[in-house]
Parts: C-alpha cells; structure tokens; sequence
C-alpha cells in the first residue's frame, strides 16, 4: 500500500481525478479557498490486487471515496494473506463511492474489512480527514457552507443505500426504519440544518449498521445468485 498527500502530485491531474466526487465538486464550485482545505488535509492510497485497506476493530480519521479499481467489504474474514479469492463479499464499492463513514458518525471503530478486489490491478482511494467535519462549532478551517455540503451528502448516500435495502427486504423490520426519521424544516443554510443534518447522518447510520449485520449473518440471502443479483442492484 502506497499513501502520498495530494500536493505531490500536479494540482490539475488532482483536480481532474477529483472533479468525479460530488463533495470535492460541490465545494469548489462555492468556495476555491474551502476546497484547497480540503486538499491539503487529503490524502491518495494505492493498493495492490487483494491488499487490505480498512481492518475490523481499527480506529482512524479517515472517510474514503474510491477513485479507480474495485474493493471488496467483508465481515469476520480473514486476513488478507488468508483470504480465499471466492470469499463472498458483504458489499462491493465501485468508484465514486464514499464508504469509512459509519465509523466516523457513530465514533466507533471499523466494523467491517475492505480490500482491495482482486482482479483490480491498480486501485485508488480518496482518504479525507475526517476531523475536518466532526466538530459542529469549529467553524475555523472549514466554514457552514462546506461543511452542509459534506452531510447533506452524506445524508443523501446513507438513504440511498438503506433504500436499495428496502427495496430488496421489503417486508423485513429495518425496511423502514430510515422513513420515519423527520427531515428538516427549518431554516436553510443555517446552524440549525447543519446540526439537524449531522444527527440525521448518525440515526441514518446506525440503521445500515444493523441492516449490514443482518446481511453479514447470511440470513437474507440464502442463494449466490440472488446475492449477485443484490449487489449489482446496489451498483446500478
């Protein structure tokens, strides 16, 4: 695993890779200044074919958006040097995700392994500290506007994939749990919707935390092709 900070590498090919992440694009499209934060608390991971990236248990600071290649979530595996190349996968992350971020709105350590896929030959990872958006009231390096860009995001990914769940247990108790969470009314761009946003993203989390664990038992799915089935109904 190779890991270098963004600033060494030429500052347009860093923004051409960027510009496929909604949170990067978002935020240089309203502040240029915000997103060079950004870019200087980055940093890009490079991982060979079947190499761990996120370990079970660890505790870190970093949110991660896949840039190239393909990773693999798995619960209760193996190391990487252990891990059987047919081990099915609780998920698979394809470029342009964000994923790490449960640990990070529930403030607990990782709850899942990622590796890098492997017939994937040359992937890379976006790594963002994370620090940068916990603290509500910090406004100091990161301002109100990029930080509701960030969970807004977050929001809007977290009820997607809880939707994709849904769609495919309809009928389970979580399915929809994420529903009768209320969403925010009051005034926009304010204080008020950051805070509302942040403890939306953590209720949001902890429900696809329980649905994961529901599909990492094996319960749900009985049968591989209904699970490729799944995932692929994830990556659409």
């Amino acid at each position: 695993m190779e890991i270098k900070p963004l600033s060494e590498y030429p500052r347009d090919a860093v923004d051409r890779l960027l510009n496929v992440i909604h949170l990067f694009r978002d935020i240089r499209a309203s502040s240029e200044w915000q997103y060079d934060v950004l870019l200087k608390r980055s940093r890009l991971v490079s991982l060979q074919s079947g190499e761990q990236l996120l370990r079970a248990g660890d505790v870190d600071q970093w949110v991660y958006f896949l840039l190239r290649g393909e990773l693999h979530v798995k619960v209760n595996s193996p190391t990487a040097e252990e891990a059987p190349g047919n081990e099915r996968p609780l998920a698979v992350i394809r470029p342009g995700e964000l994923f790490g971020d449960l640990s990070m709105l529930l403030a607990e350590p990782r709850s899942a392994d990622v590796f890098a896929a492997n017939n994937s030959q040359d992937t890379q990872v976006l790594g963002v500290d994370c620090t940068l958006f916990g603290d509500l009231e910090d406004l100091s390096l990161l301002q109100l506007p990029a930080k509701l860009v960030f969970y807004r995001n977050m929001v809007h990914s977290l009820r997607w994939k809880l939707e994709v769940y849904r769609s495919k247990y309809p009928g389970h108790q979580l399915a929809n749990s994420h529903r009768k969470l209320k969403l925010y009314t009051g005034p926009k761009n304010s204080r008020e919707e950051l805070i509302a946003l942040a403890e939306q993203a953590k209720a949001l989390a902890q429900i696809l935390l329980d649905w994961n664990a529901e599909f990492g038992s094996g319960e749900l799915v009985d049968d591989e092709s209904d699970m490729l089935g799944f995932l692929e109904s994830m990556l659409s």
